[in-house]
């Protein structure tokens, strides 16, 4: 026993260390790192475009199924500070950045659409389809709208028939 004692102590004596120095934030970890960043991300201000809700048949063969969706686009807002803008005053932003998107939402319909129509409920019934479909709308509308940092795809309405 005595013969693990001048072992064991030095190791955990290390560890306390290390762990007071990272509580400390005296060690530049890469999860402090990676946390700074997001953090940054986090700071800037959201706006939200809700698209109206809209029927699409879907790709099923031999049956009919339809996918009723309603979809909420949110956009990072650079020039404003998370929680920063509330009331009317996010009212007037949300409603400018509506008459921004307006040029571009033919595009915008047709890529859902097209996408949505190519889909079958089995793909959709399951979660993991969901979130392929989120992360694929996402990246699509990102393309369609280049001048305009759209962040999430949120689904406020989700019903297959």
């Amino acid at each position: 026993m005595k013969g693990i004692v001048p072992i064991v102590a030095p190791v955990i004596i290390t560890i306390a260390l290390l762990a007071g120095a990272w509580q400390l934030k005296l060690l530049p970890l890469a999860t402090q790192q990676a946390g700074a960043a997001s953090t940054a991300t986090a700071a800037s201000g959201t706006l939200s475009y809700t698209m109206p809700e809209r029927v699409v048949n879907l790709a099923d063969d031999g049956s009919f199924h339809y996918l009723k969706i309603q979809i909420t686009l949110e956009f990072t807002d650079p020039r404003h500070h998370a929680g920063e803008l509330k009331g009317d005053a996010l009212k007037q932003q949300e409603d400018a950045l509506a008459a921004d998107l307006a040029p571009r939402l033919p595009a915008v319909e047709d890529y859902l659409i097209t996408t949505l129509a190519a889909k079958t409920s089995t793909e959709l019934l399951k979660p993991a389809g969901k979130e392929a479909l989120r992360q694929q709308l996402l990246t699509g509308l990102q393309q369609r709208l280049p001048d305009h940092q759209l962040r999430a795809v949120y689904f406020q309405q989700f019903v297959i028939q």
